[in-house]
């Protein structure tokens, strides 16, 4: 139960912060970020599991996690902008894109930012979960 737990928090948190990224950024989000960012620091947390057990290298995780938002970006691009029109966002400006709905340039901001994510799982861990450090 407290797997759980843990997962809905890291999640909701993931939410709030890919949504409050692209106010910030856009000016406007769509509720689909706000999933896509909760599956993407679900998954965060997970890798951030593996490399706390030494299982993984921090730069390996952190690469896993971008390939991961990419992914997620790419195919929720491709169902929401191109097969239900709904215009999300577009990158067809954007140098080195894929189809309009990935490109390098936030490629390596997902990468960044998973950094960030790791830390704020750290924190979560320790300080609402009493984890050690």
């Amino acid at each position: 139960m407290k797997k759980l737990l843990r997962l809905f928090t890291v999640g909701v948190f993931g939410a709030i912060c890919y949504g409050s990224i692209e106010m910030l950024e856009r000016g406007y989000s769509h509720i689909s970020m706000g999933l896509l960012g909760a599956l993407a620091m679900i998954v965060i947390h997970e890798l951030n599991s593996e490399r706390r057990a030494g299982r993984l290298t921090y730069i390996c995780a952190l690469f896993i996690s971008m390939l991961f938002i990419t992914s997620g970006e790419l195919l929720a691009g491709e169902i929401l902008n191109r097969r239900m029109g709904m215009k999300i966002w577009n990158y067809h400006s954007m140098p080195y894109n894929f189809d309009g709905q990935i490109c390098i340039r936030y490629s390596a901001i997902w990468f960044v930012l998973s950094l960030f994510g790791m830390a704020s799982d750290n924190f979560i861990r320790r300080f609402i979960f009493c984890e050690p450090a």
